[in-house]
This record gives structure tokens, sequence and C-alpha cells, in this order.
């Protein structure tokens, strides 16, 4: 037991050494599994050595792919050797920042021009950032993470961005535009104007395979926990359990971390296979919880469906059964029902957010029908947490 400095006595983990390594903010000293994406970027980035203007770039995969991680790291390299120069990075979290408004909000006020949050037209904003950028004579960095966010109310700060090298001096000034997208197919969301001016160099980031998950937990498995307290096989369980079913690294590091906390209630002296388990059930049923709280409505009867017929026995409901069973269920809460093809949509997109699994049953009586192979948790939980939302 270590003492604090006016004599309280410090409890010290049994399991972690420092617990921070285990969080989602933390950014290690390497990034397993990213070596290519790293290169890739700083080889976009090299014309700024030379004051020439970079390329835009756009970062593309899914939730926990180390899309934001790669631009930090990258970001603090070249801080560093930019110091004081004609290079200058700004970093713009759009979940914060989420309209066109806002984005050139912050922009503005990297150069100390004060302007309401909110009530001045766009053009105004946008005319008062050329003009302050136009005369800074520097090579200007901005990157947008969560670029998706701003962009589903329209393509008009993407075009704005894009299109200001054209009226900029770029033998000494210019804006490179570095966003990070979530959504997969998100330059095909964009209009042909956009799409046009825009023109990023992509950086794809596909999702983690079990080797590079191991990696990335057995680092945090030596920063952050104790020496002998973890068995390599739960590191093995949680990369190949993530690795199967999203190669969210974020989730992994979760599970790890929740996994730690269950060994060290439990006063075990080692993180366990079956602490992993555990922790793995509790981190679903968490996200299952999260999801139906801030599902639509039809999701929820959707899923509810899906939830009753796996509890039956049914072990691979398709379509046409869940969508039975949806209709009995609207009938329950005097709800106007949904058609057929919309439930397949829903069923599509909760397969997509991790909550449910299908695959496709090809042949048989009813010729090719998607099927309902599993749910994140236990179906009878599921019933239970969605009882708890009120839904029977």
């Amino acid at each position: 037991m270590e003492t604090l400095p006016f004599g309280q006595p410090r409890i010290v983990s049994r399991i972690f050494r420092d617990k921070r390594v285990l969080r989602e903010s933390y950014l290690p000293p390497t990034l397993p599994g990213r070596e290519s994406q790293m290169e890739e970027f700083e080889a976009l980035l090299a014309p700024l050595y030379y004051n020439e203007p970079a390329p835009n770039i756009l970062f593309i995969g899914k939730t926990g792919t180390g899309k934001t991680a790669v631009v930090k790291q990258i970001l603090a390299r070249k801080e560093a050797e930019f110091k004081n120069s004609y290079v200058r990075f700004e970093y713009i979290n759009c979940s914060r920042a989420n309209t066109a408004y806002r984005v050139f909000y912050k922009l503005n006020r990297i150069f100390g021009i004060l302007v309401p949050p909110s009530g001045l037209p766009f053009d105004v904003l946008y005319d008062r950032f050329f003009e302050a950028l136009s005369s800074s004579k520097i090579r200007l960095v901005v990157i947008l993470d969560e670029i998706d966010i701003p962009s589903r109310r329209g393509d008009r700060l993407l075009y704005s961005l894009s299109r200001i090298n054209s009226d900029l001096n770029e033998e000494t000034t210019s804006l490179t535009v570095v966003g990070i997208a979530n959504t997969v197919n998100f330059i095909d969301r964009l209009d042909e104007r956009a799409r046009s001016s825009f023109n990023p160099a992509v950086i794809y980031f596909p999702p983690y395979n079990a080797d590079e998950l191991k990696a990335i937990l057995l680092q945090r498995a030596h920063l952050g926990l104790r020496d002998g307290t973890w068995e390599e096989g739960a590191i093995n369980y949680i990369a190949a359990k993530i690795a199967r079913e999203s190669g969210d690294a974020r989730r992994a590091i979760d599970v790890l971390r929740m996994a730690a906390e269950i060994a060290e209630k439990e006063n075990s002296i080692k993180l366990t296979i079956e602490h992993a388990r555990k922790a793995m059930d509790a981190v679903n049923e968490q996200e299952l919880g999260l999801a139906i709280r801030s599902l639509p409505l039809h999701h929820k009867f959707v899923l509810l469906a899906i939830a009753k017929l796996l509890a039956s026995g049914d072990e691979r409901p398709g379509t046409g059964k869940i969508y039975r069973s949806y209709l009995t269920i609207t009938r329950m809460h005097m709800a106007e029902p949904l058609t057929m093809r919309r439930v397949s949509g829903i069923i599509n997109e909760l397969a997509s957010q991790g909550l449910i699994e299908t695959k496709m049953s090809y042949g048989g009586a009813y010729g090719n029908t998607k099927v309902v192979t599993s749910l994140i948790v236990a179906p009878e939980r599921a019933l239970k947490l969605l009882g708890s939302a009120g839904l029977r």
C-alpha cells in the first residue's frame, strides 16, 4: 500500500498498472496494423516540406479502425517538425462542430476573428476566413474528424473549403482538407459538384483482423496491466471474437479493460478467458441497452420480433417469419406497420450496427432468403432489456 502526500493510504491495484492506457483517449507510441496507412499519409503530406500545397485527403473506414489515432500520431510529429513555420495544422471534431457554419466559426477563430456562434450569413463567414487565410501566407491543413456529420446536412462545407485554393496564390498559401469518415460510401454520397472539387486521395482503413487486434491488445496489456496478471489465452479470445464480429479496436480494448475490472472485483490474481467471456457479455449487453434507447420505434419492434423468435427455439428465422412476428407486435402496440421491404431494410441496418448477425440461405422451399443467426446477447436477455423499455 502506497501513501499519498497528506498521509492517506493509496490502494494499489492488483491487476492495473495504468488504467488510462485502456481508455479510448490514450494514444499509444506505435499503432500496430496501421503502418501502411501512416506511410501513405506521410507521403501525401510531403509537398509541405517544399512549401507546396498538399492534396486533399480522405480517411475512410468503420468506427474503431484507427483513423483518428493515425491522424493524431502523424499530427503530433508534423507539428513538432513545422513549429513556427509556414505550415499550420488544425484539428476539428465535427461531432461538436456539426454544421458548415460551426466549422467556419472555428476556422475564423484560428486567425483570431471573432464571429458570433450563430446568426451571420454563411457567405460573410466564408469571406472573412478567406481574407484572413489569403493574407497569412501559410499552408493550412485542416483535419475534419467525423466529416460525415456536417455533410449529412448538405455538401456546402466540402464544396466551400475545396474551392478556396482556386482563389488563393498557391505559390505561398493553400488549404488542405483531411477528412475522416466512418461512412464507407462517403464519396458516393456527395453530389457531383462537391465530389469534383474535393477530389481527395483516399486512404482506406479496413477492419482489424485477429492478428492485428492481438498485437494491439498485447501492447495495451504490457503498458496498462501488471506483469504476470493476464493470460495470453484471454487476449487471443478477445481478439478472435472482435475480429469475427466487427474488427473494432476500441471495442476490443473496452473488453480487455472490463475483463481486468472483473478479475480485480473477483479478487483474482490473473485475468483469464472466463473473465474475458464475462466482459464480452457485459459490453454486448451495454451496447444493446444503449442501442435500444436510441433506436427508432419500428427498429425496436423488429428487434423484439427477432428476439422472440430466437427465444422460442427458431434458430434461423427468415425475413418472412420476422415480418409476421413484427405485424403481431405492431398490432399489440397499436402502431401502423411498415412494408415487408422496409422491415427487410431495418434488418440490414440492425446487422450493420452489430446488434444481430445475418446470412443468406440459398435454395429451399422459399428460394434464397435472409436469415438471422444470432443476437448480440442471448435472446432472453434481449427480451428483458426490451421489456424494461416497455416493449413486450
